[in-house]
């Protein structure tokens, strides 16, 4: 009766160590993606963790981490009273990949093999039934010589042998080309299915990559949440705009293109857009003092007078530029060696790879670039001369001001993939001024408009946008960044009944005193060709001059510009000349409405007019 307790208390100890062991090696458990905040560039995911009981000091593992996890961003808390103690990131070679999805791949890819294999064997029983053939002919047609010397011939013998060896033949080269045409369908397939495999793999090879979280459980279990940031994922906006002329309604589809190759699945999400830039770099750039000092001029040397002001604003824009990228590398903690390499990503790979405070001394380093290019930005202010910010000067509006973030109503799901992905952020009902529009000074063409105000509790952002009127498709355009409450336009393409022109009718050049007198008459038509009468903002333009040695003015025209208080505080002073003109039904040839105006220029006589570039928006 006792002969058994020593084998089980020996099975007993065997089982109570490989427990043991098992505790050693930590909980394996994958979690669940619960959220993710997509930004420019990379994304914040969210997993969570169900640990069950028994509670205590666990070690939990959270496994299949995507390949373009950051390593130095995970982060782990509790969610229900556990106790963090420690995360850390770990990778390991495996025989093979863990991803269901993977090990599908890698189960077709050898049965392609098998059939490559199988395909190129029976190619060779042909080949080997050829030599047979070959053998057998050989040994057949001295037989049959000698057998007719001997006079002891079987015709039917020789027939039956000859018809066996064309029939065989036949059926060789037949099957020849079955099996190459296999073969090479096999390698067009297998070449396919390796494509896909990397294509979900990336760079993975058959690596796993792991969070260790040690933490205090609960004893009846508890819940973690890690959250992490992953490369290759990105986001950008666009938009469908739908006019209703007679509602004096547009609707607004604002949608989100994503992109996500992180190299996991995000299934059944809440997910969160962001213009935001997630910074593994906490505090702010150091600003260095900056000192100055005079210095001869260099002989030989001459001012370049108004080109010199060009100059400030093309060295400007290059300078605000690497200010822009040092800020951006700093920020997605890609260090100085991302600025050579033209991709975040390689730089950030090569960052996570670096030994502990790679990422503060990198910093330290862009933070000098930064200071660098700011010193440089002061001292052009400091020597350019006409420098004209807020008169007539460019603007360098950066996107860095703007950062907005959108979390979409419902879960969404979004596979790990190359292609562009669409979902809708919001769709806004939105009032609307339409209105046609002539530039006959640029085309004879007359396009509908809308004017629209951002009355909804988001900012949008620059995109491009597909204008339907009608329910029709009219064309393509870009809405620019707009605030809450900021008004902006919208196209909705060409009314092919009206058409526009522009002609100079007149010039004449007097001199009074020391001054030439130029004057200029312009006469412009607006033909409707349709049956219904329509109301055009023609526009059209007077030259500006920064300086005061040209004087210009509107002498005349055949109607008051328009009274409107958008226009008049801000395109009238720049020279721009608008009329909202109505247009009747059938206005051809001599009908058109029309507008004549005169223009007038005094200037010294000795000087002539040149064209400026344009430096504005």
């Amino acid at each position: 009766m006792r002969s058994w307790i020593p084998v089980f208390v020996a099975l007993l100890a065997i089982s109570s160590t490989a427990c043991a062991q098992d505790a050693g090696k930590g909980l394996q458990l994958p979690g669940k993606i619960d959220s993710v905040t997509v930004y420019r560039g990379q994304a914040l995911v969210a997993r969570i963790v169900d640990v069950p009981a028994p509670g205590g000091l666990r070690e939990v593992i959270v496994t299949d981490l995507p390949v373009q996890v950051v390593p130095n961003s995970l982060f782990a808390e509790s969610v229900d009273g556990a106790e963090v103690r420690s995360v850390l990131f770990r990778q390991r070679a495996v025989e093979q990949d863990v991803r269901e999805e993977v090990r599908k791949m890698d189960a077709a890819i050898r049965a392609t093999q098998d059939d490559q294999a199988a395909n190129a064997r029976s190619l060779q029983t042909l080949g080997e039934q050829k030599v047979y053939l070959d053998r057998l002919e050989q040994f057949v047609a001295p037989t049959t010589q000698m057998e007719m010397t001997k006079g002891v011939l079987n015709a039917e013998t020789i027939k039956t042998l000859t018809a066996f060896q064309f029939d065989q033949r036949a059926a060789i080269a037949t099957g020849e080309l079955k099996l190459n045409k296999e073969a090479r369908d096999l390698a067009e397939k297998l070449n396919t299915q390796q494509r896909q495999r990397n294509e979900l793999t990336g760079a993975s090879g058959r690596t796993v990559r792991e969070a260790v979280i040690f933490a205090k459980i609960p004893e009846k279990g508890g819940k973690l949440r890690l959250r992490y940031l992953v490369s290759n994922a990105t986001w950008a906006p666009s938009y469908n705009v739908r006019g209703d002329r007679g509602a004096k309604q547009v609707t607004l589809e604002y949608n989100a293109s994503v992109q996500q190759q992180s190299g996991e699945d995000w299934a059944d999400v809440q997910m969160t857009l962001s213009t935001a830039t997630p910074s593994l770099v906490a505090m702010a750039p150091k600003l260095d003092p900056l000192a100055i000092a005079l210095s001869a001029p260099q002989p030989g040397s001459k001012g370049k007078g108004q080109d010199e002001s060009l100059n400030y604003y093309e060295n400007k824009k290059a300078l605000e530029d690497r200010k822009s990228s040092y800020n951006m590398l700093r920020n997605s903690g890609n260090g100085i060696d991302g600025i050579g390499n033209g991709s975040a990503q390689m730089g950030q790979a090569y960052a996570t790879t670096q030994p502990a405070g790679y990422l503060a001394d990198q910093a330290k380093e862009l933070d000098r670039g930064i200071n660098e290019v700011a010193r440089d930005m002061q001292v052009l202010e400091l020597v350019a001369k006409d420098v004209r910010d807020g008169k007539g000067g460019p603007s360098f509006a950066s996107d860095e001001t703007v950062s907005v973030t959108y979390q979409l109503a419902n879960r969404t799901s979004l596979p790990s993939r190359q292609d562009m992905q669409l979902i809708q952020v919001a769709t806004m009902p939105v009032a609307a001024d339409f209105y046609k529009l002539a530039a006959p000074v640029l085309s004879s063409y007359v396009y509908d408009q809308a004017t629209l105000t951002n009355d909804g509790k988001m900012v949008l952002l620059a995109g491009p946008m597909a204008s339907y009127l009608a329910g029709q498709f009219v064309g393509g355009g870009q809405i620019p960044t707009v605030a809450i409450g900021e008004t902006f336009h919208v196209g909705f393409g060409i009314d092919s009944s009206l058409r526009a022109t522009r002609e100079l009718i007149d010039k004449t050049e007097t001199v009074q005193g020391g001054n030439k007198v130029l004057n200029f008459n312009y006469h412009l038509t607006v033909e409707n060709f349709g049956t219904a009468p329509a109301t055009v903002r023609l526009t059209d333009r007077i030259p500006t001059t920064r300086d005061n040695d040209v004087k210009i003015t509107l002498a005349s025209s055949s109607k008051e510009v328009s009274t409107d208080a958008a226009y008049q505080q801000s395109e009238r002073k720049k020279g721009m000349l608008r009329w909202d003109l109505p247009v009747e039904a059938q206005a051809i040839g001599p009908k058109a409405a029309v507008i004549d105006f005169q223009m007038k220029l005094e200037f010294d006589r000795q000087m002539t007019i040149t064209g400026m570039p344009t430096t504005g928006k």
